[in-house]
């Protein structure tokens, strides 16, 4: 069966891309002109089309001979000389041109698949208090900024045409995504230092305190380097916790969710295995580089969390990238012994 992927050349797209190959999927992808990215597609035996998906031509084109559309594709910020409006049309118009092109097919389209954000939610306590925790797919919706609404109404431009044409679609909700090196900042004195600030100065934040203390200063002060591992606690000893994503689990789930018989527009939240907390992955990250941890202890708990229970018994999303897996593939990479 052919598919076509959208994004084939972001973290997700070019993981799942190979993924879909290694389960025996024939693969249509849209790459756009001049992708810096291209050579992640390298060698791979697919078929590439070149075209923007703000040309609804293009979609009708890509649509041709495919059974399932993975649309991963969007852009997370502006791009250089972008204003923000451009930024914010663009992830909308390319979702509305895929999924009202794809509408036409509905008959044939055996599952379209639509890579949200939980944004949506969001689950960033640093930013807005999140109402309850773990965050399912229950909680409110209160998306803020280009990115996040453009990401929720992408999902209502897919409800809306599920319901007029019976297109059989599925929205899949990661959480942070991570890839290549980058979960290796994620625990450390730069990043802790970098919630408390945005927290602190956002009164919605779970984060702030009103008498105006700046947690951040004698944290920095504390440490040897911003790199180093942060094994951080409440004054409650409640360690503040954190469930990324892997970018192979996103993939995954994308496989996932097309092979489904979930119900048409259902949505559903993809993260790590478990939440992971600040002690546990410090743990793991200065036993496998060597740098000494920092404990740390402040008057708040950070929680971004994405409960995935509905994943795993709706879609059978089955993710195997926890904080050991995902250190040890990035260190991998840094020594250049890996490329994923």
């Amino acid at each position: 069966m052919k598919l076509l992927v959208t994004g084939a050349t972001g973290q997700v797209g070019s993981r799942l891309v190979r993924q879909l190959l290694a389960n025996n999927y024939e693969v249509k992808a849209v790459v756009i002109p001049n992708d810096p990215n291209r050579n992640r597609l390298d060698g791979l035996d697919i078929e590439i089309i070149e075209g923007n998906l703000l040309d609804v031509s293009v979609c009708e084109e890509a649509m041709k001979k495919v059974f399932g559309i993975i649309h991963t594709a969007n852009l997370v910020s502006p791009l250089p000389g972008m204003s923000e409006t451009e930024f914010f049309n663009n992830n909308v118009m390319s979702t509305f041109n895929l999924v009202s092109s794809a509408s036409k097919l509905a008959d044939r389209i055996q599952r379209f698949v639509y890579v949200s954000s939980s944004s949506v939610y969001p689950n960033d306590s640093h930013l807005i208090a999140t109402v309850y925790n773990p965050v399912d797919e229950m909680h409110p919706l209160r998306p803020e900024g280009a990115y996040a609404i453009s990401k929720l109404v992408g999902e209502e431009i897919v409800r809306g045409y599920t319901r007029q044409t019976g297109l059989r679609s599925t929205i899949l909700r990661p959480s942070g995504i991570c890839s290549g090196t980058a979960i290796l900042g994620r625990w450390s004195v730069g990043s802790v230092s970098g919630i408390l600030r945005a927290g602190q100065s956002s009164p919605r934040s779970s984060l702030y305190m009103r008498d105006g203390t700046e947690l951040w200063h004698a944290l920095e002060t504390a440490a040897t380097s911003k790199d180093q591992p942060c094994a951080i606690i409440s004054i409650y000893k409640e360690p503040w916790l954190y469930q990324p994503v892997d970018a192979r689990d996103v993939a995954h789930g994308c496989i996932c969710a097309l092979e489904s018989k979930s119900a048409p527009g259902d949505a559903f939240n993809i993260s790590a295995p478990e939440p992971i907390t600040f002690t546990q992955s410090a743990e793991v990250i200065s036993k496998a580089t060597g740098l000494p941890i920092l404990n740390w202890q402040v008057p708040v708990r950070w929680v971004y969390d994405l409960n995935n229970v509905k994943a795993k018994y709706g879609i059978n999303y089955q993710p195997k990238w926890g904080i050991k897996e995902m250190v040890e593939s990035a260190l991998a990479v840094q020594r250049g012994e890996s490329d994923l």
